[in-house]
C-alpha cells in the first residue's frame, strides 16, 4: 500500500523490544511504551489509523497479504477527510548533522486545544531477518528517534507555526533512508490532522533562493538577502506586516511622514470607532489601539486617543 498510495498513506513503525530481532538496533523501550500506551496497545502486531482506528492480529508466517483489503477500507474511509493544516518540512543534511525547520501553516480556523506536534526520524527498507517467522524482510520507516512533542499554537487561517532543531546521524543508520516524519495530532481524541514526510537528502536549506539558510532567514520565503529589519523585531521588512517603529500607541492605520515618523490623527480616532462599532481589525492595529492599557478596548481609549491628539501629546 505505500507503493500504491506514496503521497496520501504514510508509516511509523515501532518496535516492541520483546519481538525485535535479535542484533538489531531499532528498538526504543521507552519511547515504544509511551507511545504504546497513548493507544492502549496490547495485542501485536498492532496498527492505528490517523490515530483512531485500530488493527491487533495478523496471519501466520508474517503473511500481510490477507490484511490488504481490510486495510484498504480503513484507508478509503480516511482518504477524503478534510484538514486545516499543511506541514512542509526543510533544512539541510550534513555528514554528521541534520538540521529541520518543520512549517504547520492553516488554510481554516481550528481550535488549538490539545493539538500538539510531533517530529520523528525514521529509517526506511531495513533489511532484517525475523527469526519468529525464519525469513528477512523489509522493516519500513522504523523510528530512530523522537525529537520532540510540541505545543500548537495557531488556530486561524493564514497562521502558521516553525518547529526548528538538529539532530545526529547514527553510523548505524543508512544515511540515504532517514526520514523525518510530522505529525499534527490531537492528544485528547488522539485524531492525527495531518502528516508529511521528507527524504533528508530532498530538503531545500535555503528555500528563498537569498544565500542565507533557513534557521538564519528572518524572510525564510522572500528573497531578501541583506536581512534588513528596520524595527529589530526578527521579521525582515520584506515580509514584516507591521513595523513596530510606525504601528506605535495609537497609530492604527499606520500611516508615517516622508521621514517615517508616524502620525497620529482624527483618522485614528474613526479606525478605533470602527473597530468599536464593527469589530475589523488586523494583526497590526491590535497591539496599538488600547490607549490606556488596562487591557479592554473601550469607548474610554477613543476619548483618551482623541485627548492625546487634540493637546499635541502624541
Amino acid at each position: 500500500m505505500l507503493d500504491e498510495f506514496p503521497e496520501t498513506l504514510f508509516t511509523i513503525e515501532w518496535h516492541s523490544p520483546n519481538y525485535t530481532p535479535g542484533n538489531s538496533d531499532f528498538d526504543l523501550p521507552s519511547e515504544y511504551s509511551q507511545r504504546g500506551a497513548m493507544y492502549g496497545v496490547g495485542g501485536i502486531p498492532h496498527t492505528q489509523w490517523n490515530g483512531v482506528t485500530e488493527t491487533v492480529g495478523g496471519y501466520p508466517n508474517g503473511n500481510w497479504q490477507p490484511m490488504y483489503n481490510s486495510f484498504m477500507n480503513i484507508y478509503n474511509s480516511m482518504i477524503g477527510d478534510e484538514t486545516p493544516y499543511d506541514i512542509e518540512i526543510n533544512g539541510f543534511a550534513g555528514e554528521t548533522e541534520v538540521g529541520y525547520d518543520v512549517t504547520i501553516s492553516m488554510d481554516a480556523d481550528m481550535s488549538n486545544s490539545n493539538q500538539k506536534v510531533d517530529i520523528f526520524v525514521v529509517e526506511d527498507d531495513i533489511w532484517s531477518y525475523w527469526g519468529a517467522v525464519a525469513m528477512y524482510h523489509n522493516a519500513n520507516n522504523v523510528v530512530r528517534n523522537w525529537l520532540t512533542t510540541e505545543n500548537l499554537t495557531i488556530s486561524s487561517t493564514g497562521e502558521n507555526q516553525t518547529f526548528s532543531g538538529t539532530f545526529d546521524l547514527s553510523d548505524a543508520w543508512v544515511h540515504d533512508s532517514v526520514k523525518i516524519v510530522a505529525i499534527v495530532q490531537n492528544y485528547s481524541t488522539k485524531q492525527i490532522y495531518q502528516v508529511t514526510e521528507v527524504n533528508i537528502n530532498d530538503m531545500n536549506p535555503d528555500i528563498d533562493d537569498d544565500g542565507i539558510l533557513n534557521g538564519d532567514d528572518n524572510c525564510v520565503s522572500v528573497y531578501n538577502p541583506g536581512q534588513e529589519d528596520e524595527d529589530g523585531d526578527l521579521i525582515g521588512d520584506v515580509c514584516d506586516p507591521c513595523n513596530n517603529l510606525v504601528y506605535i500607541l495609537g497609530n492604527l492605520n499606520g500611516d508615517a511622514n516622508m521621514d517615517g515618523t508616524p502620525i497620529i490623527d482624527l483618522i485614528d480616532v474613526l479606525t478605533l470607532v470602527d473597530y468599536l462599532i464593527l469589530g475589523d481589525v488586523n494583526e497590526c492595529q491590535e497591539p496599538v489601539m488600547n490607549i490606556n492599557g488596562d487591557n479592554y478596548v473601550n469607548v474610554v481609549d477613543v476619548i483618551l486617543l482623541a485627548q492625546m491628539i487634540l493637546s499635541g501629546n502624541n
